[in-house]
C-alpha cells in the first residue's frame, strides 16, 4: 500500500487501517523544507512504512483539462527543481529506502543505478503530466532491450494502465518486481468498501488465471520468456 502525499486522510488514519502481513510505502514529493520532510519521514517510519517513493515525474503542473471542466485544482500547482544532489540531501533525513518514483526513460534508469538510487519506479503520473508520456510497459520493455543489466542493479517497480491480470505478468516478465494500481480500485469505489474488495477478488483470479494458461506455477518465477514484443509480420 503506498498512501499519497496529497491524501485527503492523514498517513496515521490511512495506517490505522493497514493489514498484518501487508507492507506500507509513503509516496512524498519535493520540499525544501527539511524540518516538514524528516517530520514526514520520521512519522511514516513510527507508522511502519518500509520506504519512501519520492515523486519525479511532476516537476511542474500537469494540463488537466478534463478536470478543469469541472473545477478540480491540481494538487501540484507549482513548479519544482529537483536534482540528484537534493535526492542525495533526502537520504540524509532518514535510514529508509527512498525509491525514485516517475522514471521514464532507459538513460535515466541508468543513471538512478550510477547515483546509487535504493529503487526506481517506472510512472507517468497516471498519464496527467505530458500528453504522449510513455507507459510504464513501454519503458520497462526499452530497458530490457537496451539495459537489461539493470533489473539486476536495483529493484524496479511500476504502476500506470494496469487493468488485467496480463498487465501485471507482462511488467513482471519483463524484470519488475513490483506492480502498483490506483485507478481501478478509485473506480470500483463508487460502491464502496465492497466495490474496492470485489475489484482486488477480480484482480488475483485473473493473475491465477492467465498464469495458470501461460504454465506458470510460482509468479516469482516469471521471467522474460514469457514476453514478446515484435510484430507478427514484416513488410
Amino acid at each position: 500500500m503506498e498512501p499519497s502525499g496529497g491524501a485527503t486522510l492523514s498517513m496515521e488514519e490511512i495506517a490505522s487501517y493497514k493489514k498484518d502481513g501487508q507492507v506500507l510505502f509513503q509516496q512524498v514529493y519535493l520540499d525544501t523544507n527539511d524540518t516538514r520532510t524528516k517530520d514526514i519521514f520520521d512519522r511514516a517510519k513510527v507508522l511502519g512504512s518500509k520506504a519512501f517513493a519520492f515523486t519525479v515525474d511532476s516537476a511542474a503542473d500537469g494540463n488537466r483539462q478534463r478536470g478543469a471542466r469541472y473545477g478540480v485544482p491540481s494538487a501540484d500547482a507549482g513548479w519544482t527543481y529537483i536534482t540528484w544532489d537534493f535526492y542525495h540531501h533526502l537520504k540524509t533525513l532518514t535510514d529508509l529506502p527512498i525509491i525514485i518514483k516517475g522514471i521514464q526513460t532507459v538513460s535515466d534508469a541508468q543513471e538512478a543505478v550510477r547515483q546509487g538510487a535504493d529503487g526506481i519506479y517506472l510512472s507517468n503520473h497516471g498519464g496527467r503530466q505530458v500528453d504522449g508520456a510513455p507507459s510504464s510497459l513501454e519503458v520497462a520493455l526499452e530497458i530490457r532491450q537496451e539495459a537489461p543489466e539493470i533489473f539486476s542493479q536495483v529493484d524496479v517497480l511500476a504502476d500506470g494502465g494496469v487493468r488485467y491480470g496480463t498487465d501485471v505478468i507482462k511488467l513482471l516478465a519483463l524484470g519488475v518486481k513490483a506492480v502498483g494500481l490506483g485507478r481501478p480500485f478509485m473506480y470500483a469505489n463508487v460502491y464502496g468498501a465492497e466495490g474496492v474488495a470485489r475489484a482486488v477478488q477480480l484482480l488475483k483470479r485473473e493473475l491465477a488465471i492467465d498464469a495458470g494458461n501461460a504454465g506458470i506455477a510460482d509468479l516469482r518465477k516469471v521471467d522474460s520468456q514469457f514476453v514478446k514484443w515484435e510484430p507478427a509480420w514484416t513488410t
